[in-house]
């Protein structure tokens, strides 16, 4: 391959006078629209998962171009506050024009989790050309992850593993992670598994690669898929939850994910 730009983020602090800033943009699209009746919130049967939900894949789900897992310690609650985040971040990008670039997609979905209480501990991306033939997708971003993950990686990857066993047999959450890739010349997906901290508290990780393909025509993530020649772009970070800062605003995230994230959600069921 062939590097083009290949930058590291350092730690992004948490500020409440930012928060407040960032949310008085996001009240003004939502003064703009006419508002939508309340939704189920997107974790709603979470609480029907098994205890052996993780040798099984269950309680994974996509979230537009991302597949989220969870470590089973995680509780309920904190479940549901990542997927909801998810949601909010992965509608903020949804809502940019087509010809956004790779890095504003990604600087977008950075601010909107900070904004929501997820701190940045680290994040890089990398764009190139690719040299490769072909590679498959679903193992090009355990490859990504793997290079965020510290202690316990093989545990963590097993569960980003088993997601994507589940998902490869989920035909409509299929259709809803090639949904975003067909309105634009970028094929693009993201791991994100949600663990515990040493401290109690939760980490959300992320490998994500995009592929800008003119001729694409959906199917890409369980099969070989060419790429000699073309600009790849991926990117893998680290995230702590702060959950006082998503208490501050957390109405107004189910508020602008009621009127924008319709059709983001799906638990995996493998059928």
């Amino acid at each position: 391959m062939v590097d083009i730009k290949d930058y590291s983020v350092a730690q992004v602090a948490f500020d409440d006078a930012l928060q407040d800033k960032y949310f008085e943009g996001i009240a003004a699209e939502l003064e703009n629209v006419v508002p939508r009746a309340r939704t189920r919130r997107s974790t709603s049967t979470l609480g029907a998962v098994s205890s052996d939900s993780s040798a099984k894949g269950l309680g994974a789900s996509v979230v537009g171009p991302s597949l989220v897992v969870f470590d089973q310690a995680l509780s309920e609650e904190d479940r549901q506050d990542a997927l909801d985040c998810q949601q909010f971040a992965e509608a903020v990008v949804r809502r940019l024009p087509n010809e956004t670039s790779n890095e504003d997609r990604y600087k977008k979905y950075n601010e909107a989790l900070l904004a929501v209480g997820w701190v940045t501990e680290s994040f890089t991306y990398k764009k190139y050309v690719s040299k490769k033939l072909t590679i498959t997708m679903n193992e090009a971003i355990l490859q990504v992850l793997e290079t965020v993950v510290s202690g316990g990686a093989s545990s963590v990857l097993n569960l980003v593993a088993s997601g994507f066993s589940t998902l490869k047999g989920d035909k409509d959450a299929l259709k809803i992670v090639d949904a975003g890739s067909k309105k634009n010349d970028v094929v693009s997906f993201k791991a994100v598994p949600c663990i515990t901290t040493p401290g109690g508290g939760m980490s959300m990780l992320m490998g994500g690669l995009d592929l800008v393909d003119k001729e694409y025509n959906g199917n890409f993530l369980f099969v070989t898929y060419k790429t000699q020649g073309l600009q790849v772009f991926q990117g893998a970070g680290v995230r702590k939850f702060n959950r006082l800062a998503f208490e501050r605003k957390k109405n107004m995230v189910y508020a602008y994910n009621d009127q924008f994230a319709d059709g983001l959600f799906k638990q995996l069921t493998g059928q």
